[in-house]
């Protein structure tokens, strides 16, 4: 689809040797201190997951990786090893000939390739009522955003009728306790400058692109958390001490986010998150 906008990139990243059989997802870091710890984790918690109270936090029903822009043995590690990590954090993944629903796209621009976007496909930046997207401004090499639509308790999608208005019917818990509806990804497009990339493994790519996709991050927010996380590895220089894969608060984000109720609103969900990130980083881990 975005062959036409797209120039040959170098090969930019580095490959990552294929994994062992008993290869982990995530790192096995040093472990945080309980000082200030707390302070940490809600800043963290809030900086990747930016939903307003009254919804419940972003999610993929089933993701279907596609990557384009570095050599083909490449693009497939990256698309591969972020498989790997929705099927390690409980996210279902659709089988290898799916039409990707996640795309990351490696371009020399990001700002040329966003106009060219919109000029040949405006459909990506609107969700499925028609509302358009919101893309936060980022400085960086990176800008990422998700298409979604809305599901209502029995999993139907909530679509407006020839008045423009939409109905929303119920039973069970009141809208006091559970929403009425909750956004799904159904898509994610993250588009990657060359310039970024440089030093990186494949492996960090596809971590930094899967966290982009499975979370609503707030780069703003982010840049303020000091939680250790693949998603600061491209606000890095070559030679700064990056983490070279998942860290170990980006997989409890992830696993824990992907299992609190689907229904329940974002304040509540984001607690949930917060007491497991906790209790996973204060889990004495095997030597």
């Amino acid at each position: 689809m975005l062959a036409t906008v797209l120039m040959a990139a170098p090969a930019l990243a580095q490959e990552t040797p294929p994994p062992g059989p008993d290869s982990e997802i995530l790192v096995t870091g040093a472990r945080e201190g309980q000082s200030g710890q707390a302070k940490q984790i809600n800043e963290f918690v809030g900086a990747i997951s930016t939903e307003g109270w009254d919804s419940p936090m972003t999610r993929f029903e089933r993701i279907c990786p596609g990557v384009i822009g570095l050599p083909a043995a490449q693009n497939f590690q990256i698309a591969a090893r972020i498989r790997a990590v929705a099927t390690a954090a409980g996210i279902e993944v659709a089988k290898e000939e799916c039409r990707a629903n996640i795309r990351v796209v490696v371009i020399p621009n990001k700002e040329e390739m966003l106009t060219a976007l919109r000029s040949k496909h405006p459909i990506l930046f609107r969700d499925h009522d028609n509302r358009p997207v919101e893309i936060v401004e980022e400085d960086g090499p990176v800008t990422a955003w998700h298409v979604r639509q809305k599901l209502d308790r029995q999993g139907n999608i909530l679509e407006p009728d020839a008045s423009g208005k939409t109905s929303i019917y119920f039973d069970g818990a009141s809208p006091r306790v559970l929403a009425l509806y909750r956004p799904v990804a159904i898509g994610a497009m993250i588009l990657m400058e060359q310039r970024g990339l440089i030093g990186l493994t494949t492996t960090q790519i596809a971590d930094y692109a899967a966290m982009r996709a499975f979370t609503t991050i707030h780069p703003q927010r982010l840049s303020r958390s000091n939680a250790p996380s693949i998603l600061h590895v491209m606000d890095s220089k070559i030679g700064d001490d990056t983490p070279p894969s998942l860290t170990q608060w980006d997989f409890a984000f992830l696993k824990s986010a992907y299992s609190v109720p689907p229904y329940s609103y974002s304040n509540s969900q984001r607690d949930r998150i917060r007491r497991a990130i906790k209790k996973e980083l204060n889990t004495p881990r095997r030597q």
